[in-house]
């Protein structure tokens, strides 16, 4: 039976699952208007988009191998945040989702915060795999781990992957070993290079509007894309209130930018701290600061 708790959480089904795997597709979590809006304003920023590197320049040398390519795996579009009106609002709109607020307060705790900053993935058809990554329990990391105590689990930093356009079988991009979050022994080379029991990896079929949730300690990569259309992976990366995973990313002070916002999105940008951090209620609007913790 799980606790009783005066805000929104995960329903038992998805913390069995999360607890299980080290990940969670949620279904259907972006309307399609949310998804049109996010779409529209990439194809209204396409300068803003980065160029592929060359292959083999992230993971290695894969000619011949498995994760093989002909572009690097993808390309990015960054500083969504600070687009010109009307492109910046469906980014900033996400950073304190209604729906995805359950997810955030039972792995993490309420008074989470956003870490590195919004990324997008971009690939077409040919962009190389990247390597699996993610240690689970073989080192612990203060900023990267999974943990379940007195009824509650809690994560370090945890990645929400929105897809933007469909992922089919077959078509490639992100992949998981699931349950190795907890694993206690390093895994081969070859497997994280998906040359070895190539059956542990998983890639997640998804729907524009879909979510993935992962946890980092998680091994987790890219597959070669094969798709036919480009593939579209909208990132948000989220840790617990105390805690930075990224130097560099709103730790000290907010920018002046934030005035912009919501108070709901200027907390989810608030930088690492305990006493007083706020707390983002179920709607995605309120905030409230607590004069004490106890959660």
């Amino acid at each position: 039976m799980k606790e009783q708790v005066d805000y929104a959480t995960m329903d038992d089904r998805e913390c069995y699952l999360f607890d299980l795997q080290g990940y969670l597709v949620v279904r259907g979590i972006l309307s399609q208007e949310e998804v049109n809006a996010l779409n529209e304003a990439l194809d209204a920023n396409t300068d803003k988009r980065g160029d592929f590197g060359n292959p083999n320049a992230i993971s290695g040398n894969w000619e011949g191998r498995p994760l093989e390519g002909i572009f690097s795996p993808f390309r990015h579009y960054k500083g969504m945040l600070t687009w010109e009106q009307p492109w910046c609002q469906p980014f900033r709109d996400m950073l304190a989702h209604p729906n995805a607020i359950p997810y955030l307060n039972t792995m993490l705790g309420r008074g989470w915060k956003l870490d590195h900053g919004v990324d997008l993935l971009n690939s077409v058809d040919g962009c190389e795999g990247l390597k699996l990554h993610g240690s689970g329990n073989l080192t612990f990391s203060g900023s990267r781990f999974y943990a379940y105590q007195n009824g509650r689990m809690r994560c370090g930093l945890i990645v929400f992957q929105y897809a933007l356009t469909d992922v089919n079988p077959g078509d490639g991009g992100l992949c998981v070993i699931p349950g190795s979050h907890k694993s206690n022994f390093e895994a081969p080379e070859d497997i994280m290079t998906w040359e070895a029991n190539k059956e542990l990896v998983f890639q997640p079929t998804l729907k524009a509007g879909d979510l993935v949730i992962f946890n980092e300690a998680t091994s987790h990569g890219t597959l070669p894309w094969k798709g036919k259309g480009e593939r579209r992976t909208l990132l948000f990366r989220y840790t617990p209130k105390y805690l930075t995973y990224v130097p560099g990313t709103y730790e000290t002070q907010l920018p002046e930018w934030v005035s912009e916002l919501s108070e709901a999105q200027q907390a989810a940008l608030e930088p690492p701290y305990i006493y007083h951090h706020p707390m983002i209620e179920d709607d995605g609007v309120s905030v409230v600061r607590p004069r004490r913790e106890g959660e």
